[in-house]
């Protein structure tokens, strides 16, 4: 029997799952010695995997490095200068604005809230605006006569008999129907249902119950200012209603005129119109004011000529007035009644300045006579007064005047640098942790990241490093770098934590005294600040291969012309063109030009959309036409060219003439930067449309410039500075690009060698799986062979010691 002891054995699983015991036969435990022969041969593959996971920590840190970086370049996107509709993107064209109101009579003015909100937007100009508010706008309302029941049919709840009111009428233009079982509340649903879609009437009707036995139809204007149409009644309806006893035009209830919003603004003048106050009614001037007399005024031209002089006293009437300043030459007044107030409006005869002045009494003064421009819109929300300004109207106050104030948002600006700030020092202390060395070895410390010496994340780090310190370009002297006004990397000296050093740190007192004093500066400081000596010229974008210069560029365009050239009004396309009723009306056939390729043409038989399909058919580079609607109704032949300036001429019959084309829109044929005066293309500068894109050939690559000239111009000096938030902002932008970026290049790079590495180890791993399973079988049999001679040994023992017992 075998000597080994069990205790030197150990358990054998086969790749085929045979359970062994190893050393049985042998007293070898030739599974650990299989194991050992393994992980010798093993030492390859662990350093592949090491290596893969090395990667895997690179590229998961460089993961968070693009994040990181990322939110940088996002931090500046409103900081560098990005070109948007109205400046929407430029934090510092933010505007913020406030009201206050005054008075110069002494009296008390009303809260500004009370009488205006304001809103602003990028586009506004910074500065003060005044204006007095003489009267809102509202809707009109019309009411009915008052029913005694919502639900019974009109007749009944009228008091007269059931179903007797029924038939039709318009309501700006619609039919509203009424049927003889229709309620109050019917009557309001049929109007509320025709008030929608695209024909809406603009009208919506509401039923006010004064009390259980009293209720009225109420119809209101959705829009403040204008009048509701009433018309095409049939039935009577109207008037059962008690809306109108004439069919609409005569209103039994109008319970609120319509009216207009009236105001003036900035002391504009209206040197050719006087006019009053809003007076209660055409009374006598002893009702505002005016006592005794005989008075009188003058009223002078221009050249302080008298032109008459107009005698008054307290006992006329405003209509008396306006009569007594008729009397003079040049001169015509009336009393207008608009909105349920009257007023005195005179005016200079052809337009002439006229002035009042010399009153022995007092009516210029009570009527509030005067020749500033009241300014009149349909609605209390008013946005065509001052550019990026939206104002709405709440009360109005005669004599109150309401500042609005519209200034640069400086805590916009504020907080987006400070959020620049914040981004960049995230970035600053994840590219220190990466970074941690040991100070008398240089070698990694513990807490240093997997992309220590990483040779991008020191590129990047350098890139950054050198956009801060060296600044603007083209800027002040001042204000160059960003420790000029407030931010400056913070004493590497004075702090413990070795992660903070080279951050930026933010002298909050600094910042705010250069916001306040010089916020131009710090947007030349940070963004990509344009001008141009020719403001036809406008920047439309810039790009980070734009280079500044300190000489500016010169842009010249040449061959500008027609884009868009469109012909007289027309009944019909189809009507030959000899058609002097539907069609132009020419007399000759013939041919004309377009840019040079003819177009034949038959008056007798073409027509407008045979002429625009025979010009199509010509194939002119960029040129297309069609028959469009004309404001008018009528149809118009419409030639376009989006290459080339269109030129049409040369006509042998009398087509063109007929056609009356006329154009209504221009394109730049060539421009160069920094070549001929006539804009002629020498490669510098590519022309589409009015867009001028500047090329590689030229120090301003990139740069995007809008024309909105009517001809040839040259030498025009376009400069720019180019500030550190445009610089970064573009050099993260490259660097982050996915395609051609250093940071993309190095994930794809590592992502390579990962796989690689992996794929080489799991080939690896494979055949030592392999390896381990001959092993094995060969220490079995081996094994077995031992077991098989141990056996026989034994039997020959058995044998020998049965022989020598016998002896």
């Amino acid at each position: 029997m075998s000597d080994v002891s069990a205790a030197s054995n150990s358990l054998v699983v086969d790749g085929n799952g045979r359970v062994r015991f190893s050393g049985l036969g042998s007293g070898i435990d030739f599974n650990s010695a299989v194991n050992a022969i393994m992980e010798a041969r093993r030492i390859p593959v662990d350093r592949l995997e090491a290596q893969v996971e090395s990667g895997t920590a690179k590229l998961d840190a460089l993961s968070d490095l693009r994040t990181l970086m990322t939110n940088l370049r996002t931090s500046l996107d409103d900081l560098y200068g990005r070109q948007t509709l109205g400046n929407s993107g430029d934090i510092f064209e933010n505007k913020s604005t406030f009201a206050s109101t005054s008075r110069q009579d002494g009296g008390s003015a009303s809260n500004a809230a009370n009488l205006i909100g304001v809103a602003v937007t990028n586009a506004a100009e910074t500065g003060s605006n005044e204006i007095e508010i003489d009267q809102i706008a509202r809707a009109q309302r019309i009411g009915s006569l008052t029913f005694a029941s919502t639900t019974d049919d009109l007749g009944t709840a009228s008091g007269g008999a059931a179903g007797s009111i029924a038939g039709s009428f318009d309501i700006n233009g619609t039919t509203i129907t009424v049927d003889a079982t229709d309620s109050l509340l019917a009557v309001r649903d049929r109007i509320n249902a025709a008030n929608s879609g695209a024909d809406a009437t603009g009208v919506r009707a509401s039923v006010v119950s004064v009390n259980d036995n009293e209720h009225v139809l109420v119809l209101t204007a959705e829009e403040t200012g204008t009048n509701i149409t009433l018309d095409n009644e049939t039935g009577g309806v109207l008037s059962e209603l008690g809306i109108s006893n004439d069919g609409g035009a005569t209103l039994l209830n109008e319970l609120q005129s319509p009216r207009t919003a009236q105001f003036y603004a900035n002391g504009l003048l209206d040197q050719d119109k006087w006019h009053s106050q809003r007076l209660t009614a055409d009374a006598a001037l002893s009702t505002f004011g005016v006592g005794g007399g005989p008075f009188s005024f003058e009223i002078r031209d221009a050249s302080d000529t008298l032109l008459g002089t107009v005698n008054y006293s307290g006992t006329d009437s405003v209509t008396d007035l306006a009569n007594a300043i008729n009397a003079v030459a040049g001169v015509s007044a009336s009393v207008v009644t608009s909105g349920g107030a009257t007023r005195l409006e005179i005016t200079g005869d052809g337009g002439q300045t006229i002035n009042l002045s010399g009153d022995t009494g007092s009516a210029i003064e009570d009527l509030g006579l005067t020749n500033r421009q009241l300014i009149e819109r349909s609605s209390n929300t008013i946005s065509d007064l001052f550019a990026g300004v939206t104002l709405t109207l709440f009360g109005a106050e005669p004599g109150t005047t309401i500042r609005v104030e519209v200034e640069r948002d400086l805590n916009a600006v504020k907080t987006a640098v400070s959020g620049f700030v914040t981004a960049y020092n995230e970035l600053k202390i994840f590219m220190n942790q990466q970074q941690l060395a040991n100070a008398d070895t240089g070698e990694a410390t513990e807490e240093a990241g997997p992309l220590f010496r990483n040779p991008t994340l020191g590129s990047i780090e350098q890139t950054l490093s050198n956009v801060l310190g060296n600044g603007a370009e083209g800027t002040s002297s001042a204000f160059t770098v960003l420790a000029q006004v407030g931010i400056d990397f913070v004493n590497n000296d004075a702090i413990a934590d070795p992660l903070l050093r080279d951050t930026l740190d933010i002298n909050e007192t600094e910042l705010d005294e250069a916001l306040l004093n010089n916020v131009g500066e710090i947007e030349r400081l940070f963004a990509f600040d344009f001008s141009s000596s020719d403001p036809r010229v406008q920047l439309l974008g810039f790009t980070g291969a734009t280079t500044y210069d300190a000489n500016g560029y010169t842009v010249n365009i040449g061959n500008y012309g027609s884009a868009n050239e469109v012909s007289g009004e027309a009944n019909s396309e189809t009507a030959t063109l000899n058609d002097g009723t539907d069609s132009v009306g020419a007399t000759t056939s013939g041919s004309f030009d377009i840019n040079g390729v003819s177009i034949a043409y038959d008056v007798t038989t073409d027509t407008l959309d045979s002429l625009a399909d025979a010009i199509n058919a010509a194939g002119i580079n960029g040129v297309a036409a069609r028959v469009v609607d004309g404001d008018g109704g009528g149809k118009q032949l419409s030639i376009t060219s989006n290459q080339d300036p269109l030129v049409v001429d040369n006509d042998t019959g009398d087509l063109l003439g007929a056609l009356a084309l006329t154009t209504e829109d221009y394109l730049v044929g060539s421009a160069n930067v920094g070549g001929a005066g006539d804009g002629s293309d020498d490669g510098t500068a590519t022309a589409s449309g009015r867009v001028i894109t500047v090329t590689d050939q030229n120090g301003a690559e990139g740069l995007r410039l809008l024309y909105n000239g009517t001809g040839d111009a040259s030498n025009i000096e376009v400069n720019f500075t180019i500030g550190v938030g445009a610089k970064l902002f573009f050099e993260l932008d490259q660097m982050l690009d996915s395609e051609s970026g250093s940071l993309q290049a190095e994930i794809d790079s590592l992502t390579s060698q990962n796989r690689a590495a992996q794929t080489r180890a799991d080939e690896m791993i494979e055949r030592l799986d392999y390896q381990r399973e001959r092993l094995l079988e060969r220490f079995i049999v081996m094994e077995q062979s031992l077991a098989r001679m141990n056996s026989v040994l034994d039997q020959i023992r058995e044998i020998t010691n049965a022989g020598n017992s016998d002896n």
